[in-house]
């Protein structure tokens, strides 16, 4: 005799920010939470990122994890946890004044993110552009497998890298799919300072979840104005 089915799940929708498509999804189940448990115990980034993609994906419909943008993976995984484990956080914040770590109920349903409309062809001289693209997961593996002690400008380095999705001549489209990594390195550092400044200035403009705390320290009573970034900040 089969087992019961025990829940039928509900859908939900939400946008994902990279492309302005409306997604259906329903809540993670408890393979997914243990899936998501054992990569964070592995302390292994790359684990924890592809174990988050794999959630996301496993709970939407339609949707190439691979293609999706670090912002896209920050937002659909925090509104996604929202329908299946609380609307609210809990986190703690510490004080600007005192360093006290202040309890602090985050709405997650209610955040949002806005992102802004990416320069997707950038002039370096006369005859040379290059045709930019947000990183997404496929860059992004690779980019948090570098060793910890990574410097953030090699980190930024690596970001430019997967961002530039193609080289464009007089006579030529050139896909950098198609090209070493070694001649794209090179192709980067032959890069003087203004060149190098346009492209780093689209990947610095990435967006990611950000939310206004205001509260009095509970020890000190220093009033405290400042922004939670990045999904890692909103859960305890």
């Amino acid at each position: 005799m089969a087992l019961p089915k025990l829940n039928d799940y509900p859908q939900y929708t939400m946008i994902q920010p990279s492309t302005g498509k409306e997604i259906k999804f329903r809540p993670f189940l408890v393979k997914e939470e243990k899936v998501m448990l054992l990569a964070s115990e592995s302390q292994n980034m790359q684990d924890v990122l592809r174990a988050v993609v794999n959630t996301i994906t496993a709970c939407c419909e339609d949707l190439d994890g691979d293609k999706l943008t670090s912002f896209d993976i920050e937002y659909m995984f925090v509104k996604l946890r929202a329908k299946s484990v609380g609307e609210t956080s809990e986190v703690v914040i510490k004080c600007e004044g005192c360093d006290h770590g202040n309890p602090y109920k985050i709405d997650l349903g209610a955040l949002e993110m806005t992102v802004p409309e990416i320069e997707k062809r950038v002039e370096l001289s006369k005859d040379i552009s290059v045709e930019l693209q947000w990183p997404n997961f496929e860059i992004l593996q690779k980019v948090v497998g570098v060793d910890a002690g990574t410097s953030q400008s090699e980190y930024i380095f690596a970001l430019i890298r997967g961002a530039i999705s193609a080289v464009l001549t007089e006579e030529e489209r050139i896909d950098l799919k198609d090209v070493s990594v070694k001649e794209i390195d090179e192709f980067i550092e032959s890069m003087n300072t203004e060149q190098f400044s346009k492209i780093r200035d689209v990947i610095e403009s990435i967006p990611s979840l950000r939310h206004d705390v205001e509260f009095n320290c509970e020890v000190c009573g220093h009033k405290n104005d400042l922004v939670v970034q990045g999904m890692e900040n909103f859960f305890s």
